[in-house]
């Protein structure tokens, strides 16, 4: 799989403090691809570094294995802070005017209003539009220009459960269609549900990056039973058990994703112990997430 963008060493400083700290990663196409971190981490930073919106101190960054030049650029659509409309303007009205900045025609507006779910709103005053109505819009004018790449900084940020499920589906929908997707995002459970791929940043340094299957290869199994004792004592012989800790009178084992819970319980019937509790405990990613910063710190 081609990488759409690749990093190398790329860092900012803001005087003292540094944002980016020699940050190198690639993006694989058509992946949608989360950049996750704490507040302060330099997931805006970085995102405006390779939009060429913010001048790197050091290091450099390549789109579609070429240097940044204007040809690679308009392949990218973006939203990078809340986005400005006239207020007294249409969704079509302020779409048109985009449209003539970036010199993309009109063809493309219905289109973008339908993926975004706003057509039938597409003659209503921006002004009264919900939160999400106006993040949509966002995101259609983003897809004026028909591009390879949407790179969006905090899409589902201030929305209600409601609206955070709408863009949910538009970022699938968008992803379906071939589009590769860069987000930054600090809400842990919506990048493990729409991304492929994902990185780990804390203050401005790479922590962590990969699939994010990859971190879901492991199982966290509850058990437990009438002798807590013997339970411990018959787990220690089940092959495959990666760690174990207990809890009170319950047992946490974990498994590789691959072992069936069916197999362990097959295991301990066969030495006559009777289970009282037996609970797969899916892991988070923010679980996941918070356990890699720990490391890391």
């Amino acid at each position: 799989m081609n990488d759409v963008v690749s990093t190398n060493g790329l860092t900012k400083n803001y005087g003292r403090i540094q944002a980016v700290n020699h940050l190198t990663f690639s993006i694989p196409q058509n992946s949608v691809f989360g950049i996750l971190g704490p507040n302060g981490s330099g997931k805006t930073t970085t995102l405006g570094m390779m939009l060429n919106v913010v001048r790197p101190s050091s290091g450099s960054y390549l789109w579609f294995g070429e240097e940044p030049n204007e040809k690679s650029l308009q392949k990218i659509g973006s939203i990078l802070e809340s986005p400005s409309f006239y207020p007294y303007l249409s969704a079509v009205d302020n779409l048109r005017i985009i449209a003539e900045i970036k010199h993309n025609g009109y063809h493309n507006i219905d289109e973008v209003l339908k993926i975004t779910g706003i057509f039938d709103r597409r003659h209503s005053a921006f002004r009264t539009y919900s939160l999400g109505m106006k993040q949509r819009l966002a995101l259609a004018a983003a897809l004026l220009s028909d591009p390879s790449v949407l790179i969006l900084d905090e899409p589902t940020n201030g929305l209600d459960p409601k609206g955070i499920a709408e863009i949910r589906i538009i970022i699938k929908t968008i992803a379906q269609q071939g589009k590769t997707i860069i987000l930054a995002s600090h809400m842990l459970d919506e990048v493990q549900k729409v991304c492929s791929h994902f990185s780990v940043l804390n203050k401005g340094q790479l922590i962590f990056t990969g699939r994010i299957n990859e971190v879901n290869e492991e199982q966290i199994i509850e058990i437990s039973s009438d002798d807590v004792h013997q339970l411990h004592e018959a787990l220690q012989k089940f092959t495959g058990i990666l760690k174990m800790e207990t809890e009170g009178n319950i047992i946490l084992v974990a498994l590789p994703s691959k072992v069936q819970v069916s197999e362990l319980s097959r295991f301990i019937f066969a030495r006559n112990i009777a289970i009282t509790h037996l609970v797969n405990r899916k892991k988070s990613l923010e679980s996941q997430f918070l356990e890699i910063l720990n490391e890391k710190a």
